[in-house]
């Protein structure tokens, strides 16, 4: 059973009222009493309540999701299907975002445990703080579903697919086509574990057949076109030494195409590029971006069967699901040109 004001009242020694005050009123307890009460509700996981759970169904047919970046369009095409595929079940989908994307926050998981939701929905988290989210869902009785996970580690309730096996496909189709200098645009890497899971990828798969990447050729940036754009110049000065570009999304990859254009280079003549996620922009721009995609679409599918069926206690936390993802050729690389 979730924890109550009445358990976090005995495990410090105080009564229900000056609970209730230290978390509702903190300024009316003092300092001393306000901190071990503090501690006692994240050690027991006290959340208070919405109304909706008071029914005596348990159930408000109530799905919470937590997510990074509510305008990735990668993101926004799973949670459309998501949220369709909900309502054909009959349940509403309630968006929470943490301030400024730090999906580390755990005050958007709280608002949505007092609305009293069925089932939780992470998108695009992970890392070390998922066990704070696990622990406090976990004692508030509500299953966590984590989509868009990075699947390899194989934990429960993961759906997602595997970043290191992507980044290794594109590396592989470069190299299929001659080209062993690299360079590469990756997404931030601290606290993203796709990213970090992809970039190793690419790392093992260059350095396995004898190709380079030095780590000048490496950069970090977020994940847009003026990003992709900014890194692409760096890139370039002091000169040109590599033949293949990794783009850690289709973003930075069109970014890139526009600086390497910009200074007298054609792509894919002088430069091969790749991205990632096949973004609804990718077959239209000059030249149309080979990139490797990812299930966004599926992903939402996949995640609406799983949340509906633990909120009906039909299932219990499922294994983890990977989904392939798909390399997509068209005309931003080429065969390395032999001189």
């Amino acid at each position: 059973m979730p924890a109550s004001l009445f358990d976090v009242a005995q495990a410090v020694g105080v009564s229900i009222s000056t609970v209730s005050r230290a978390l509702n009123h903190p300024n009316m307890v003092d300092e001393k009493t306000r901190l071990r009460i503090q501690s006692a509700v994240k050690m027991m996981g006290y959340v208070p309540q919405g109304a909706g759970r008071t029914l005596v169904s348990k159930e408000t047919f109530t799905i919470g999701a937590v997510i990074s970046q509510i305008g990735a369009s990668a993101f926004a095409k799973t949670i459309e299907v998501l949220r369709t595929q909900l309502g054909k079940a009959g349940y509403t989908l309630l968006l929470a975002q943490p301030t400024e994307g730090n999906i580390s926050s755990i005050g958007p998981l709280r608002v949505l445990i007092e609305r009293g939701v069925d089932a939780v929905v992470l998108l695009g988290g992970g890392g070390k703080y998922l066990d704070d989210w696990k622990f406090l869902l976990e004692k508030n009785n509500i299953p966590l579903v984590n989509i868009w996970a990075d699947t390899s580690e194989g934990n429960s309730g993961d759906i997602g697919f595997d970043n290191y096996l992507a980044g290794q496909t594109a590396v592989n189709h470069l190299l299929s086509l001659g080209h062993l200098k690299f360079a590469l645009i990756s997404g931030t890497l601290e606290g993203n574990q796709r990213a970090s899971r992809r970039y190793l990828g690419i790392l093992e798969t260059i350095a396995s057949n004898g190709g380079q990447l030095m780590r000048n050729n490496i950069k970090e940036a977020d994940y847009t076109f003026q990003a992709g754009y900014d890194a692409t110049l760096e890139l370039l000065s002091p000169r040109l030494d590599f033949t293949a570009l990794i783009c850690g999304n289709d973003y930075l990859a069109l970014g890139a195409i526009t600086a390497l254009r910009e200074r007298g280079l054609k792509v894919p003549e002088s430069i091969s590029v790749i991205g990632f996620n096949n973004s609804d922009f990718s077959p239209f721009i000059n030249p149309p971006l080979t990139t490797v995609s990812f299930p966004s679409a599926e992903i939402g599918m996949y995640a609406a069967e799983v949340l509906v069926n633990l909120s009906r206690k039909k299932i219990t936390i499922p294994k983890p699901l990977t989904l392939p993802t798909q390399l997509i050729i068209r005309e931003s690389c080429e065969e390395l040109k032999q001189i």
